[in-house]
């Protein structure tokens, strides 16, 4: 681990916070309308705005249970973990889900024809092997940072899943970062355009750079999550409690 002392930091807080933004910002991406304000109702209070889409709707709440898995999940990805991400962002949106392709699919605007159906398997489990051993054979936050990003990059050109596969790659960045002991990397929604064009361009060094810029402002939002709790101090919720722990307080004198 890279950031123990980072990873240490993270407050229950900061978690709800990082639910309602890596929900709000990818499902975004792909062209959700619901607000950052919509998403935070729905994940964390559980109220469902009046006249909302339903299938936008399922798009946001599955982060709740992927997210729960994410954060149980100690595993290296594997072509079982990866199906279990698409198998609970997908719920409710397709029949299908957490299941490889069957049938050919497109990229809109790619210049490349994503992988065959039949050979999705092995190109996967090659995927796993690969990110594993450039994992454990990178020594600097940005080697990590380079490997996950440039096969997250891969794993969008196989196109592994009928649909769903920008949200479970993005699911799968974020998940190598925690297991690493790194801030995850959030793409967000205002800044599509370059990462689409990052993605159709391969630039692997810009795309470490940016992620790592990222990174960095993550890293920030712990801290301050982190120093928020720290410096709360926890008062008795009623009178009653405060005279009974003062009362305490002046007996253990």
């Amino acid at each position: 681990m890279l950031e123990n002392t980072i990873m240490e930091k993270i407050t229950d807080e900061y978690k709800d916070d990082l639910l309602v933004r890596m929900a709000h910002h990818s499902t975004a991406i792909e062209g959700n309308t619901l607000t950052q304000g919509d998403t935070t109702s729905i994940l964390i209070y559980g109220y469902i705005p009046k006249g909302m889409n339903e299938r936008e709707y399922y798009e946001v709440k599955n982060y709740k249970k992927a997210f729960s898995f994410l954060l149980e999940s100690e595993k290296e990805i594997s072509s079982t973990l990866m199906k279990q991400y698409h198998k609970l962002i997908m719920e409710n949106l397709r029949d299908d889900n957490g299941q490889f392709k069957k049938t050919e699919n497109m990229v809109i605007g790619a210049d490349f024809e994503p992988t065959k159906p039949y050979l999705v398997p092995s190109m996967i489990e090659n995927w796993c092997n690969n990110l594993k051993y450039r994992l454990e054979n990178t020594k600097t936050l940005e080697e990590k940072v380079e490997a996950i990003l440039e096969q997250h990059i891969q794993f969008e050109k196989i196109h592994p899943f009928p649909d769903g596969n920008g949200r479970t790659g993005r699911l799968l960045i974020i998940h190598s970062c925690l297991k690493e002991g790194m801030p995850p990397i959030i793409i967000p929604k205002e800044e599509k355009g370059k990462y689409i064009s990052l993605l159709q361009s391969e630039d692997i060094k810009e795309f470490t750079k940016w992620g790592l810029e990222l990174q960095k402002k993550e890293r920030t939002r712990i801290e301050a999550f982190y120093n928020k709790e720290k410096s709360t101090i926890k008062e008795p919720k009623n009178p009653w409690e405060r005279k009974m722990k003062e009362g305490k307080e002046g007996n253990s004198r």
